[in-house]
């Protein structure tokens, strides 16, 4: 008979292998998770505190679809024109940043006809959290104009590739567009994931491998009421290029961190 229930006292027992390197016990009495599968049908409107929004262009669209496990689909059309969709828990400050937060989110885009994101579209691709109470636009300094942010940019704005960019900001210490050396492939989900564990030296991973590529993420300024919350967007900042109807589809976005 397994001895793990005995173990554990009835708690929930999890194991990451590549941040955490060990099994631990994490109860709901200290620990809290935010958490959506997206388990909701066409045209439902999103369960709180989830917020689904858009700005610019309303050709573009974010909705839920009808598919197995669950998809929040982020659509743009080929209109000439920005557009700008996002997730995000509508200014619900519940994410206290110094108590050991991980963000993991499994994402797919699929690019339509062309292989990389057109340079003169300027994606602006955000899989991450950003100061609670941040809008979802159309302008290509949204994500890094907040007062605190960590995320990955997926993309490289005005550059023409498929590379995974890594960035932080604490108010103090601001690191943009640090190349992760991995690219993401289109058609293809793939897990992003934020250890702030350690805020001094926060660890990003892509598919459970090391994405910090050498470089320090320093947040040791944010302050505990500095509250986060997940953000997810999916911009088309210029209308420059030959616009396509690309797709970003998440799976799922799931938060825990310490109880206070």
């Amino acid at each position: 008979m397994s001895q793990i229930p005995a173990l554990t006292g009835g708690r929930r027992l999890s194991h990451d292998a590549v941040s955490e390197k060990q099994f631990l016990s994490r109860s709901p009495q200290g620990y809290v998770d935010l958490f959506s599968d997206f388990l909701q049908d066409a045209g439902d409107t999103a369960v709180l505190p989830w917020t689904l929004s858009e700005a610019g262009s309303t050709n573009a669209t974010i909705a839920f679809v009808d598919a197995a496990d669950g998809v929040v689909r982020m659509a743009h059309t080929a209109d000439n024109e920005t557009q700008a969709v996002a997730i995000t828990c509508g200014g619900a400050g519940v994410i206290s940043p110094t108590k050991g937060v991980i963000f993991e989110a499994r994402v797919k885009i699929t690019l339509a006809t062309d292989s990389v994101f057109e340079d003169g579209s300027v994606y602006e691709v955000i899989v991450g959290m950003a100061t609670a109470g941040s809008t979802v636009s159309v302008s290509a300094a949204a994500f890094d104009g907040f007062a605190d942010n960590v995320g990955f940019r997926l993309g490289g704005g005005a550059q023409e590739t498929n590379s995974i960019f890594l960035e932080s900001d604490d108010g103090t210490t601001d690191n943009d567009d640090k190349d992760s050396g991995i690219d993401f492939t289109s058609g293809t989900y793939h897990i992003y994931k934020i250890d702030m564990s350690d805020t001094s030296n926060v660890k990003f991973y892509v598919d459970g491998v090391s994405a910090n590529n050498g470089n320090t993420f320093d947040m040791s300024a944010i302050a505990a009421t500095d509250y986060l919350e997940p953000f997810l967007m999916f911009a088309r900042t210029n209308a420059g290029g030959t616009e396509r109807a690309h797709l970003m589809d998440v799976d799922y976005v799931k938060c825990t961190w310490a109880r206070t």
